[in-house]
């Protein structure tokens, strides 16, 4: 599954708050959301933190992001999470990421787990990177390009904005993939929703072209 956490900016202004009190609810949500969905057995949820794009941004809204990722990867995915089942991976150019981010995934992504739940963070990332990366590998190793992604296939991809874009989000995994955008901003989004979502995706059979 894919999720495409949205619409903070505009929750921040119709509550009246902070930037990053908006991110810091939104890292838990986004808990919340992961919570619920290996509640529900999926096995593998790819989050959008930043597109390469999202870089530009001011540095105001950037600093409010990586609070909030960091207070996510060193505070909440720890807690919340057994690591010995959890693997989380981070998926992005990180040489444009800061330091402190950069060592709190790879802390994460050092702990030893059979990877019955497996957490992809994207950040700094860019589909064309990622496929010269695939393409990189594929020559290196000899295998087929599709085989050399780090992340497969998508199956539904949820996104709290009713604007149908996916921002670049792992376009070639979600080519088959059922897409859901709500006008609910992410902080306003209920379990009870992402429930219902994923209940009613598994209620009908999935082609993928076929």
């Amino acid at each position: 599954m894919g999720l495409i956490p949205d619409g903070l900016r505009r929750w921040a202004d119709a509550n009246e708050t902070t930037l990053g009190e908006a991110y810091w609810r939104g890292s838990e949500k986004v808990t919340e959301i992961l919570l619920s969905l290996q509640r529900q057995g999926v096995r593998t949820v790819s989050v959008y933190n930043l597109s390469r794009a999202n870089l530009g941004r001011t540095s105001a809204e950037l600093d409010a992001v990586y609070a909030a990722s960091l207070h996510f990867l060193t505070t909440l995915i720890p807690t919340h999470f057994d690591m010995a089942t959890c693997t989380v991976r981070l998926h992005g150019n990180r040489a444009l990421l800061p330091a402190a981010y950069v060592d709190a995934a790879k802390q994460l992504e050092g702990a030893k787990s059979d990877d019955s739940f497996r957490i992809n963070i994207l950040a700094a990332y860019d589909a064309r990177d990622e496929l010269r990366d695939a393409h990189a590998r594929a020559r290196e190793t000899g295998c087929d390009i599709v085989d050399a992604f780090e992340i497969g296939e998508v199956d539904l991809v949820l996104r709290t904005t009713a604007e149908p874009l996916l921002s670049g989000f792992l376009p070639l995994q979600s080519q088959y993939a059922q897409l859901v955008f709500l006008d609910t901003p992410l902080n306003d989004l209920t379990v009870q929703q992402v429930d219902d979502i994923v209940e009613e995706y598994r209620r009908f059979p999935q082609l993928r072209g076929r």
